[in-house]
């Protein structure tokens, strides 16, 4: 597929409806529960015992959402995605939870968002960004929205894992198991096929952290999870 990778919204957004229903299921068992962990780095960096605006950009099915929200009673989370059944999920979950006074959900492109300027205290994204169609764009946005000192937490999948052992299985997993699992549990192989090119296409480090200096972000810095499997980017606004 190469650079030929379509992310128009649309496209994605069909994709993701289509996925919707599963979606949590087939996240823990591809990653071995892992990405509840990786979740739960990013939720710690919160503070518990004072009030913030969080901007949660492709929520999809609340997951981060409601662990923030569990981890401080203070934390209020806006919850954006293209995904009208994602986002359908996301709110029977917080429903069930009882969380209602704390997450709201929007339909939302991150690349023209309807909030105003310095809205929020801190932004979160979870393995979305890299199927924006312009993420340069899309965190200039975020920047925006963001207060003076605000801070963006990014999760993100990564191509080149650590050790050259667990990259030659990674790969493995990810260009066969992968589609498979997608195909017998999920019953959607483009989409699992579609999921792991995202991340083999996706900008290295360097260059996704250019992408964050272009779009303002300042105090830029990264951390492998998991050998390298996952990364975790933050970036401040002056």
């Amino acid at each position: 597929m190469g650079q030929e990778l379509q992310k128009e919204s649309g496209r994605i957004a069909a994709m993701f409806d289509g996925i919707a229903k599963n979606y949590d299921r087939m996240n823990h068992m591809m990653s071995f529960n892992m990405d509840k962990r990786w979740r739960k780095y990013l939720v710690k960096r919160f503070p518990t015992q004072s009030s913030c605006n969080v901007l949660d950009v492709a929520t999809g099915t609340g997951d981060l959402a409601i662990a923030m929200a569990k981890h401080s009673s203070h934390i209020k989370v806006r919850g954006i995605d293209i995904s009208d059944e994602m986002l359908r999920t996301a709110r029977k979950k917080v429903d069930k939870l009882r969380l209602n006074d704390q997450i709201v959900f929007y339909k939302e492109n991150v690349e023209s968002l309807s909030f105003e300027d310095g809205t929020f205290d801190y932004c979160t994204m979870a393995f979305g960004i890299r199927n924006f169609q312009n993420p340069g764009k899309a965190l200039a946005e975020v920047y925006r929205v963001l207060k003076p000192g605000g801070r963006v937490y990014i999760l993100e999948l990564y191509k080149k894992p650590s050790s050259k052992i667990i990259r030659f299985f990674y790969k493995l997993y990810s260009k066969v198991w992968i589609p498979l699992l997608g195909t017998m549990l999920a019953r959607n192989k483009a989409a699992y096929t579609y999921l792991p090119e995202s991340v083999s296409e996706f900008m290295n480090r360097k260059e996704f952290k250019k992408v964050m200096k272009q779009a303002g972000f300042m105090a830029i810095h990264h951390k492998k999870l998991t050998n390298g499997i996952a990364i975790f980017y933050e970036g401040v606004k002056i």
